[in-house]
């Protein structure tokens, strides 16, 4: 018997519906990010940002706090799996649509914002207003942390289908604002890259193939949980054991954060003709 595709993603719909992650990273993972990424410039589009560091780490968790449009949720992450292969992911909404139906907008649509947002950094350069180039830099600095988060990947959000619901907040900001301080991270030097448009999708396929030792560890370190306070407060012993296993992924997926953003801020300034940021009036 034939399963209509409908039938088939409902599952997923379902399951997605649960739980629909908003915050990543928490404010203190986004400033970080931004932090990188604007010390990994060089001296042309790094001109641009000077004195303007406060605004874009300020404004680089506003997307978090749009909740009251409907849409916004969608826009922080991508539901692989009812895709199938993580390596066929459509690379247009309209494949997305053919591939899932009319729901593939419930499933997350982030490689798309970043593409979008991204354009808009493009024309704040060519524009040559150094305010809206810090706001457009922060608003795509979210999207382009939040792909970098591996629970941003996949239906199981929240660990809703493992029993391990709150793992979200505990990878992502409970682990972050208890060891993660930007200056002990380093990072490269942002690079052109001809093809950076195309970059999310391989950003979100490395994020993915994070899930399993992330729940996997978590399930670990809750096991000094006392019984029936699941939910609730963690032990020490379940936060020392979470960091020791995945307090490298977290630095990894923070640093590579703030590379990409670092690569997407010059490789928008490169698209919109490398503008100097002019002289300021003589006195």
């Amino acid at each position: 018997m034939v399963v209509p595709r409908t039938m088939r993603i409902l599952p997923w719909l379902l399951a997605a519906l649960v739980v629909v992650p908003l915050s990543a990273w928490g404010d203190t993972g986004h400033r970080v990010v931004s932090i990188l990424a604007l010390r990994s410039l060089p001296p042309g589009p790094r001109a641009w940002f000077n004195g303007r560091e406060a605004e874009v780490c300020d404004h680089a968790s506003d997307p978090d706090h749009w909740k009251q449009d409907k849409k916004e949720g969608p826009r922080h992450f991508l539901d692989m799996e009812p895709y199938g292969d993580p390596d066929h992911l459509p690379r247009t909404l309209e494949e997305a649509k053919a591939k899932v139906g009319g729901d593939y907008y419930r499933l997350g649509v982030v490689p798309w914002i970043i593409q979008d947002r991204w354009r808009d950094l493009v024309n704040a350069f060519r524009d040559g207003d150094p305010a809206k180039i810090a706001l457009a830099t922060a608003i795509l600095g979210h999207y382009i942390g939040d792909v970098h988060v591996p629970l941003h990947t996949t239906v199981n959000h929240d660990g809703q289908l493992t029993d391990q619901r709150g793992v979200h907040s505990r990878w992502e900001t409970g682990l972050v604002e208890r060891h993660i301080v930007a200056e002990d991270l380093p990072v490269l030097p942002a690079q052109p890259d001809a093809a950076f448009i195309q970059r999310p999708w391989e950003w979100l396929r490395a994020s993915h193939a994070l899930v399993p030792q992330l729940l996997a560890d978590d399930r670990e370190a809750d096991r000094t949980t006392p019984p029936g306070s699941r939910g609730k407060t963690r032990t020490t012993a379940y936060w020392m054991i979470f960091w020791a296993k995945q307090g490298p992924v977290v630095k990894q997926q923070l640093q590579l954060a703030g590379e990409h953003l670092g690569d997407a801020i010059l490789n928008a300034w490169i698209e919109a003709g490398r503008p100097r940021l002019p002289a300021p009036p003589a006195g």
